[in-house]
This record gives C-alpha cells, sequence and structure tokens, in this order.
C-alpha cells in the first residue's frame, strides 16, 4: 500500500470513528433521557395545578352561595316569622332579602360556570397523564433496543480505533503531521484522482502529478488545493 493510500485508508477510517461517535452520543444522550417524556411530564403537571386552582375557586364560589342560602332563610325565618313588628324594620329586611335573592342568582351561575370549568381541567389532566403514562411504557420498550445499539457501536468504535492505531503505526510521522495539518483545515484532506483532476477541488493535474501519484513515488498534493493526491 503507497503512503498516500495509507493516509486515505486513516481518512476513511476517521470519518467512520467519527460517523459512529456521533451516533453513540444520540444513543446515550436518549438513553440519558427523553425530552419527550420530560415535555409531557412538565404538561401533566400544569394540568394537575390548573385542576386544583380552578377546583379551589369552584369550591369558593359554592360556599358563597351557600352563605347567600343560609343568609336568605334567616331572613324569611324573621320576615313572616312574626317576630319583628316594626314597619320600617321589616322594608328594609324586605330590600335585604331581595338583594340576597338577586346575589344568590348570580353566584349559583358562577358556581355552575366554575364546576363545568373543573370538568375540563379534569379531563385534560387525565389526558396530560395519560399521555405520560403512553410515553413512558414507549420509553420502557425502546431502552433494550437502545442499549444493544449502545454495545453495537460501542465495539465498532474499539475495532475501529485499533485498525486506525494500526496504520498509523506503519504510517511515517511526516506523512501523519502532513495529513493533520491538511485535514485541520479541510476535508477531505485526501482525495483520489478523478480523471486528469484533483477529486476535492476538481482542477486539473498535472501529468507529472498523475504519473507520480500512480506510481506512488511519495507523497504528492495538489496545486491549487494543497490535498493529498491519492491513486
Amino acid at each position: 500500500m503507497s503512503r498516500a493510500s495509507v493516509l486515505l485508508r486513516l481518512q476513511q477510517i476517521d470519518d467512520r470513528i467519527a460517523a459512529l461517535q456521533s451516533d453513540l452520543a444520540a444513543v446515550e444522550a436518549s438513553l440519558r433521557g427523553d425530552p419527550e417524556l420530560e415535555r409531557l411530564r412538565s404538561a401533566a403537571s400544569a394540568a394537575h395545578d390548573e385542576h386544583r386552582e380552578i377546583g379551589a375557586r369552584a369550591r369558593l364560589a359554592e360556599l358563597e352561595a351557600a352563605a347567600l342560602n343560609t343568609r336568605i332563610r334567616e331572613l324569611d325565618r324573621r320576615l313572616y316569622g312574626g317576630t319583628v313588628r316594626n314597619p320600617a324594620e321589616l322594608m328594609e329586611m324586605q330590600r335585604e332579602l331581595e338583594a340576597m335573592r338577586a346575589r344568590l342568582s348570580t353566584a349559583e351561575d358562577d358556581a355552575l360556570e366554575r364546576m363545568e370549568l373543573v370538568d375540563a381541567a379534569a379531563t385534560s389532566m387525565h389526558t396530560a397523564s395519560a399521555n405520560v403514562v403512553a410515553r413512558e411504557a414507549q420509553r420502557a420498550g425502546s431502552m433494550e433496543p437502545l442499549r444493544a445499539r449502545l454495545e453495537s457501536l460501542t465495539a465498532q468504535v474499539k475495532e475501529a480505533s485499533t485498525e486506525r492505531d494500526a496504520l498509523r503505526a506503519e504510517a511515517d510521522a511526516a506523512d501523519l503531521a502532513l495529513y493533520a495539518r491538511i485535514a485541520a483545515r479541510r476535508r477531505p484532506a485526501v482525495t483520489q484522482l478523478a480523471g486528469e483532476f484533483c477529486g476535492g477541488c476538481r482542477m486539473p493535474v498535472s501529468i507529472e502529478e498523475r504519473r507520480a501519484v500512480r506510481t506512488g513515488a511519495g507523497l504528492t498534493q495538489c496545486a491549487n488545493c494543497d490535498r493529498i493526491l491519492a491513486p
């Protein structure tokens, strides 16, 4: 294998390792947590809080209506029980009774409306909780395949790294330094000839350079883009 071919193979392995490590990071992130599950849990928590707050307001409305009912019954007893005989006081009680009944009608409507809101909030809460349960079940089912994928990717990275180390041990130190310098600026750092052209920048390569590349006489770089040329 020519020096350029060694570097080309090294580049292919580096690219494969980078792709495997990207997949590995994604699998590890999935195993660590599930953003969608966290979102659903947050939504369920918000739905529970809303249901609790709406329920508290509904209970207050019911208590207000109950208090008005109590006051109305008390006024009824006093107004029609014969214990109060003062006409002015009776007139005042009659006005208060009418006002209480008007307030009771409004309070009962408000309490009914709030109970309907409680029912709607309860439906939303149950739906949100069901979504969490479904996502948790889905995630539980996906854990084993993810762990198997993690194990497979880890083995592939190890295998590719071993091959890369063996290639680097074969390569000349100066060749590796050149490859690293070019790779830091552009990818690919090593490219094959595409007929008479550089496979990287697509500019023509001279006859002498093409011959040098094909015979493997040292390393040849593209005069235009500086990439290492491989046959």
